[in-house]
């Protein structure tokens, strides 16, 4: 079998195999094949986006920055008010 990839799709390849990703144009195409064969029926575009629009909601408001506070110490905190 013969393939033509695009100058784009080539890099590609090349790239993953310089990464360690694959070791071999043969286990980028085995990978490949089984990406594909996992995506059909399994992932739903409208339940991912829903989940991650939910997501956002929760995050809304929330900050990461503890300021050297234990998570006991901010929800006690939490609990006076």
């Amino acid at each position: 079998m013969s393939i033509n990839l695009t100058p784009e799709q080539q890099n590609a390849i090349e790239q993953a195999i310089q990464s360690g990703l694959v070791r071999s144009v043969d286990e980028f195409i085995d990978s490949a094949l089984g990406a594909l064969s996992h995506r059909n029926g399994e992932f739903d575009k409208a339940k991912a986006r829903l989940a991650g629009s939910r997501i956002r909601e929760i995050r809304k408001g929330v900050r990461l920055d503890l300021k050297g506070m234990s998570f006991r110490e901010l929800a006690h905190i939490g609990h006076k008010y």
